[in-house]
């Protein structure tokens, strides 16, 4: 009989505990973090230093304050007497299309392009004529350069893991201006997205590094929140404005 369950990512029984083959004792021994995710992901672990690269991916997308409308709900669901956990998953939760999900679209674009052998002129104006933007460029903050972004490069470099996907996307940030009229930076999801290809993992798993890599930053937000802030985090009426409506009277039933 077949059973109903099948993995290919973990195998558990009494005494034993193998990671994609890997016995988890060894796992905890001998790797660090980073490497067990590239693992996960990708179903190996590193043969260089991706594990170094995926752990540094990682923390670069620990933080970025309240600015981050994810980490806001953190905090307003923190504030209404809930347990950690369901602020942190309301976290995870609001992370979505324009908030941490440029990723995935963006790898598969310099994954496309890079595999057709496009132009980065020719990749921007396809994207122009149908109206769309070019995912991970870009920054209502971080316009000139994006600090992340600077470090992961020199790591990628450093450890001889920068690839043809890097490259294209250095070249997109360039053709920018032209294409666009103005010059847009490459952003952590930009670089994150380049290196994941580079790295031969899925695009699909893109919003994967924001949710493992955030969730350390909403679980001390929460904390903060229920240690340091007031309960029942909300605006004051004054701080609201209203643009219905006036007062009005409700009419009276005619009856029958």
């Amino acid at each position: 009989m077949t059973n109903f369950w099948k993995t290919a990512i973990s195998q558990v029984k009494p005494g034993q505990i193998n990671v994609r083959g890997y016995p988890i004792e060894d796992l905890t021994r001998n790797c660090a973090f980073g490497d067990v995710v590239f693992m996960l992901l990708t179903g190996n672990l590193p043969e260089k230093k991706e594990g170094k690269l995926v752990e540094a991916i990682l923390v670069a997308c620990c933080e970025h304050g309240l600015l981050a409308p994810s980490t806001d709900a953190v905090r307003f669901v923190a504030s209404s007497g809930v347990p950690i956990q369901t602020a942190v998953a309301a976290g995870i939760s609001a992370i979505g299309d324009v908030h941490g999900g440029a990723i995935e679209p963006c790898a598969q674009i310099l994954k496309v392009a890079v595999e057709h052998a496009k132009s980065a002129e020719q990749t921007l104006t396809e994207l122009k004529s149908s109206g769309k933007r070019m995912p991970g460029f870009g920054h209502p903050l971080h316009r000139q350069q994006d600090p992340r972004v600077v470090v992961l490069l020199d790591l990628a470099k450093e450890w001889h893991l920068s690839g043809s996907h890097i490259t294209f996307a250095k070249e997109l940030e360039q053709a920018t201006e032209k294409i666009f009229g103005r010059r847009l930076a490459m952003n952590v999801d930009g670089v994150i997205a380049a290196l994941m290809c580079d790295m031969k993992i899925d695009p699909a798993m893109g919003k994967s590094f924001f949710i493992v890599g955030r969730s350390i930053g909403y679980v001390a937000h929460a904390h903060e929140q229920m240690t340091k802030e007031r309960p029942f985090k909300s605006p004051s009426y004054e701080e609201i404005d209203y643009i219905g409506p006036n007062r009005r009277d409700v009419p009276k039933s005619s009856g029958i």
